[in-house]
């Protein structure tokens, strides 16, 4: 079953987890825009088979706020969309802002995008003004953590990590809060990165968008995403402490 949303799509870990996400809660997008900074090709030709990471088979039983672990953080993304039957164009470009990426979002049919794109660009003004909305889910608890690796910081500081569901605007994690929700510690902290993080934004998108579904309409939870504070990509010593599960 398709919805009348769109996905912006880099070839990441967080893709896959959405895209495994959407199809476990039949919430698949409508349409995809494949952003390709040339990594697609070193997975042509590869099989659609999941074969998970070896030390990743004992979560993927895991219920509860992190039930959305199972997923292959390196499945070809390819052959994972063809599968789907979904509708998708790949654009040879990692940045959101090129014109030709501008033109497809422009020309395509749903007025609101899930954005999984590549991490730390921001949308200038011609995407933001291009008539769709881009839904993205942060990953940290806002309006408490803003900015890059945030989920290290909130570990830290008060031993929780977060995701968060945002309309993007022109300011850095500053749009409107549709849901978000805190997660306790996971087992391995070294897989923070690539399944964990991953995992709490896809459950935080699966409930926005089955909030849609049931109202249809977009909830906000909270329209002023005021205060908090605003970190940058955390120093490797700290990152470490973090995954020590220390708090400071």
């Amino acid at each position: 079953m398709s919805n009348n949303f769109g996905l912006i799509a880099a070839n990441t870990s967080r893709t896959r987890a959405y895209l495994a996400a959407l199809e476990r809660h039949e919430l698949l997008p409508c349409w995809v825009l494949l952003l390709d900074d040339g990594s697609l090709e070193s997975t042509a030709g590869q099989s659609s088979e999941s074969v998970m990471r070896p030390g990743l088979s004992g979560l993927v039983s895991a219920q509860g706020c992190w039930s959305e672990i199972d997923f292959d953080p390196a499945a070809p993304l390819i052959p994972m969309l063809e599968r789907l039957n979904l509708s998708f164009k790949v654009v040879a470009s990692r940045d959101i802002n090129d014109p030709t990426v501008i033109q497809e979002i422009s020309q395509c049919e749903p007025s609101v995008l899930i954005y999984s794109g590549y991490g730390g660009a921001l949308l200038r003004k011609e995407a933001l003004t291009s008539g769709k909305r881009f839904l993205h889910v942060h990953g940290g608890f806002l309006p408490e953590f803003k900015g890059s690796t945030t989920n290290y910081y909130s570990l830290l500081s008060d031993n929780t990590l977060g995701a968060s569901a945002i309309f993007l605007t022109a300011d850095i994690d500053c749009g409107p809060i549709l849901a978000r929700q805190a997660f306790p510690p996971p087992k391995d902290l070294k897989l923070i990165d690539h399944i964990y993080d991953s995992a709490a934004r896809a459950r935080v998108l699966v409930d926005t968008l089955s909030a849609f579904n049931q109202s249809g309409d977009w909830k906000v939870e909270l329209p002023e995403n005021i205060g908090g504070d605003t970190y940058y990509i955390i120093h490797p010593v700290l990152k470490h402490i973090a995954i020590l599960g220390k708090r400071i």
